[in-house]
């Protein structure tokens, strides 16, 4: 857990933050959005993203536990849901890593990484830490709703957006 708290990798590639230091620049605002935008190979489809508002996540005593508000696609280039979709929401479940897993299904080492598993064989929807090109679909890059077992992404992103305007649902 130590790893995924702290921060790991480099700041001009791979770069994971560290739970840690999202958890701070959370507390420094009321809302924020979690931003995930997946760039692929094929030039038939640029991009694609969504935004997840009302981002959080608690602190380490409580393992990192992640929520949201709402999700809302982006209106020209949307970007399914596989975080909050239904039975397979991860809202409210903790961060489980190799030596902190809270998924009971050994899902940090299935994916090959830690997330915010749920507590089930699925594990989750969406792997964003896994590996660009491996060998098994789980522990693949994948973002299954629109997306399905599509894999061959160029890039994955997920930034924190802190929200100050009004969002507007039509």
């Amino acid at each position: 857990m130590d790893e995924y708290a702290n921060g790991f990798g480099h700041p001009h590639g791979n770069y994971w933050l560290g739970l840690e230091h999202v958890y701070n620049i959370l507390q420094n605002h009321p809302i924020f959005a979690l931003q995930v935008v997946f760039t692929f190979d094929s030039p038939d489809w640029n991009w694609v993203q969504g935004f997840y508002y009302g981002f959080n996540i608690s602190d380490r005593l409580d393992h990192y536990r992640v929520t949201f508000s709402f999700y809302y696609p982006s209106p020209t280039n949307p970007l399914g849901d596989s975080l909050t979709n239904g039975a397979y929401t991860i809202n409210g479940r903790p961060f489980s890593t190799y030596d902190s897993d809270s998924s009971k299904h050994d899902c940090p080492g299935r994916f090959n990484g830690g997330w915010w598993y749920l507590d089930d064989p699925v594990c989750s929807r969406a792997n964003v830490n896994g590996k660009r090109h491996a060998t098994s679909f789980e522990s693949s890059w994948h973002w299954q709703d629109d997306l399905g077992d599509r894999t061959s992404f160029h890039d994955v992103n997920l930034c924190i957006v802190r929200f100050t305007g009004t969002l507007l649902l039509f």
